[in-house]
């Protein structure tokens, strides 16, 4: 009797766990720049209770994440386009209150109306981040137009045209610059 009860409980537990998300893939449909906002699908299927596989829906006002600091004084900004893959972690508690300053009335736990889109999760790798890794350096890279940054205290630019705008005087010390 003990091992059935075990089994039972068990049993219910991981129908309960099933029903909870907390990070999945994802594609951009829309961004909206001014509210830091994305349309997002979930790359996923659901099965219902009676059998049919479907897609998920697509989440609307997902907050979505860019590295900034020092009360967004510091910020690492890239264009977000349709299409771009990204994870939708899924937040345990509603995001009403750290959006809009205000509770909603809202209760709704590790639910997929709660994600926030982290940006850049795509399947396969990308040759980039690769020579990055291989190079052990920071690469920014705009179809071909590129910046890197290594370790040993190189930056190199590789693009058709480099402007550097300065309110002070500008001074190269120790560098070179290279006119074609």
């Amino acid at each position: 009797m003990n091992s059935e009860l075990v089994s039972r409980i068990k049993e219910t537990a991981q129908k309960a766990a099933e029903d909870i998300h907390t990070a999945v893939p994802g594609k951009i449909v829309s961004y909206d720049p001014a509210k830091g906002q994305a349309t997002v699908k979930p790359v996923m299927k659901y099965t219902t209770k009676g059998g049919n596989i479907l897609d998920y829906p697509q989440i609307t006002g997902v907050p979505v994440v860019f590295q900034q600091h020092m009360g967004q004084k510091a910020t690492i900004g890239f264009p977000v386009k349709p299409g771009d893959g990204c994870l939708l972690v899924i937040s345990e508690q509603s995001l009403d209150y750290w959006m809009y300053g205000q509770e909603t009335g809202t209760n709704l736990k590790f639910d997929l109306t709660n994600a926030i889109c982290i940006p850049g999760l795509f399947a396969p790798a990308n040759s980039v981040v690769a020579e990055a890794c291989e190079q052990d350096a920071i690469i920014a890279d705009v179809s071909g137009t590129r910046l890197t940054i290594k370790s040993d205290g190189l930056i190199q630019a590789d693009c058709k045209k480099f402007v550097i705008n300065a309110s002070d005087s500008f001074k190269v010390n120790a560098g070179r610059i290279d006119l074609n």
